[in-house]
């Protein structure tokens, strides 16, 4: 009997066949790599006593071309543990173990190869209106991470530290394959419609409707989003609905802003605000809520950053009460010389009080955790190299040596 081969093998085969029968398409196409991090951390396993390196791997790609009509395929090999995914290959499962289901699991969540995260086809001022109109499959957009302004409006980067793999080792709730990474992301198969971008633009505006498939099938979603980039302000806000086979016959709801004030070389203000979901049959909480507070100040070519992150319950329409996040609150002072986007170097202290008051698990999730956390980045031959090492300073680890959790990460840079 045949068997099928895995959707990443099936995508890179009919994408070689596709170049092989169309060159001159290949031609006009530009490949590129968005975006390749590498990240390995130390840190002392509490079950076996053992100092243990783990690696994470995330790995974009873009295939786009054409005037009028544009595509784009990303796929990303993304894994939580390198090194375990590498033991896994070498092996087999052993059927006559009793532990057979989780050595299946632990196979499962460490598979290797490319993953699909994104195929859109876009038609550029459709009809010769200035609408670009995308058909989507995957993920499509974060909303409110700050990121879009840099790749929209050719603005230095501005988003908050407090956030991703670096910060966040062990994810959203356990699951290191989530981050934080702005309020809300469009996620399924869809349609995207965006004014089309102009030189010296400074507003762009967009229309999602699209199956969710942080839901599931027969799930619709629809958001809009606008962004607005001023020389000392910038904005973005957005709001959505979802209707279908959800548990509100309400429907859920969503929205959410992103400000930064900007006052030269004194200092900027950065807020992200939101609700992340919000159940019509049911009152508005504050869990349904993220919000965070980012002053900054500016003394040279020094500045000091107090960072309030206050986790939401719910986020990308996941439940993450029961896995430490409900009630959750981050606090954040950071000292930074340099700047590795200006001089390509900084180096600093950050200092982070973690609050988690109705964490089930205190041995692994303490109720209130403090770090503190040096850290160097440069920026050589376009990629960036990060240097950080977290001090477990409260509570102290029984094992001295469990204190130091040392990072290094690399990420392209263009």
């Amino acid at each position: 009997m045949k068997t099928m081969p895995k959707p990443s093998s099936a995508l890179l085969t009919l994408a070689f066949a596709l170049s092989t029968a169309a060159p001159g398409a290949l031609v006009a196409a530009d490949l590129r790599v968005d975006q390749l991090e590498l990240l390995s951390h130390g840190s002392l396993n509490s079950d076996t006593g053992n100092y243990e390196v783990a690696s994470r791997l995330f790995f974009d790609m873009s295939l786009e071309g054409g005037d009028k009509f544009a595509g784009l395929l990303k796929l990303d090999f993304m894994n939580g543990n390198v090194e375990k995914a590498l033991n896994l290959a070498n092996t087999k499962a052993d059927s006559s173990s009793s532990s057979l289901g989780q050595d299946l699991t632990d196979r499962v969540n460490n598979l290797t190869g490319p993953e699909l995260r994104t195929v859109a086809i876009t038609a550029r001022s459709m009809f010769g209106l200035p609408l670009d109109f995308s058909y989507f499959v995957g993920e499509m957009d974060n909303f409110c991470s700050g990121d879009d302004f840099v790749a929209l409006f050719g603005t230095a980067p501005f988003a908050t530290e407090l956030r991703g793999p670096m910060v966040y080792p062990d994810g959203v709730g356990g699951n290191p394959r989530v981050w934080y990474d702005g309020i809300y992301a469009a996620n399924g198969t869809g349609f995207r419609v965006a004014t089309t971008p102009k030189l010296n633009e400074r507003s762009v505006g967009y229309l999602y409707f699209y199956q969710d498939s942080n839901i599931g099938p027969g799930t619709w979603s629809g958001d809009l989003r606008y962004l607005v980039n001023g020389s000392s302000a910038k904005a973005e806000l957005f709001a959505g609905a979802t209707t279908g086979d959800v548990e509100s016959v309400r429907g859920l709801y969503r929205c959410g802003m992103l400000f930064l004030a900007s006052s030269g070389d004194i200092g900027e203000f950065l807020a992200q605000m939101g609700v992340t979901r919000w159940d019509a049959t049911k009152p508005l909480s504050l869990d349904d809520l993220y919000f965070l507070f980012e002053p900054r100040i500016y003394i040279g070519n020094a500045r000091a950053a107090i960072t309030v992150f206050y986790h939401p319950t719910w986020y990308l329409q996941k439940d993450y009460s029961d896995l430490g996040e409900k009630g959750a609150l981050d606090t954040a002072f950071d000292l930074r010389f340099g700047s590795v986007n200006g001089s390509g170097a900084q180096g600093g202290m950050q200092t982070l009080f973690a609050f988690r008051p109705l964490s089930t698990d205190t041995d692994v999730t303490p109720s209130l955790a403090v770090d503190a956390s040096p850290y160097y980045a440069l920026l050589s031959g376009g990629i960036r190299w990060d240097f950080k090492l977290d001090l477990r300073l409260f509570p102290f680890p029984d094992e001295w040596y469990g204190m130091f959790k040392p990072f290094i990460g690399l990420k392209t840079s263009y």
